[in-house]
């Protein structure tokens, strides 16, 4: 069923809430970005949003409910985005290379949405970061599933090396963009995309595109 269908099923109170979940989402995405989870408040959040702590709290019931809804979200974003993108390229090779890429493009576009990322894995509670597997890990799930579909293609067609199972290449490829962000996260440099090139050859080499 379209989105276009669904919304006509929804009714005026329905929308409402939606457009004020989407206003409080959207306020909390910049707030976490600009500081740590731990010092952001929802009175931050709510100020943000140009609404009252109340009617927050009649949408949420925590601000750790905003934070795994608002990582959600971002993460969907992304690998909606780059599934996109992957799947206009042409070939085992040429989507690997649209894979590192698209992350690259999207961080150095989003660079709020990486702190949130990187955030969301490392240095926070255990319960929460439980809480954020349960919650958002399904569409990046769904795009290595992808990747490794990707990775025994080329090992058939004879593009990639072999010996090491698809699923296992696929980890390793999106931990080479995610290590190059990291770097591009705590240098700041000027130029996000200045070590694209790199990232593509490291990829390269890791699935023997280019083995010199």
């Amino acid at each position: 069923m379209s989105g276009a269908a669904t919304d006509r099923r929804l009714s005026r109170k329905e929308r409402e809430l939606q457009f004020r979940v989407g206003i409080v989402l959207d306020a909390a995405e910049h707030v976490f970005a600009e500081s740590s989870y731990a010092a952001c408040s929802v009175e931050q959040i709510a100020k943000r949003a140009e609404l009252s702590v109340g009617t927050l709290y009649n949408l949420f019931d925590s601000k750790e409910e905003i934070y795994t809804r608002v990582i959600s979200r971002v993460q969907t974003r992304f690998f909606d985005i780059m599934t996109g993108q992957v799947n206009e390229a042409r070939g085992p090779a040429e989507k690997v290379r649209s894979t590192v890429v698209a992350h690259f493009e999207h961080f150095s576009r989003y660079i709020h949405h990486w702190r949130l990322y990187v955030s969301a894995s490392n240095g926070f509670q255990w319960e929460l970061k439980s809480k954020l597997a349960e919650e958002a890990s399904s569409s990046q799930d769904e795009f290595i599933a992808k990747l490794s579909e990707i990775c025994q293609l080329g090992m058939d067609e004879g593009i990639f090396k072999t010996g090491i199972p698809a699923d296992l290449v696929a980890l390793a490829l999106i931990a080479v963009p995610h290590s190059f962000l990291v770097k591009l996260l705590y240098d700041e440099t000027d130029d996000p995309m200045a070590d694209l090139p790199a990232a593509i050859r490291l990829a390269e080499r890791l699935v023997g595109i280019d083995e010199g």
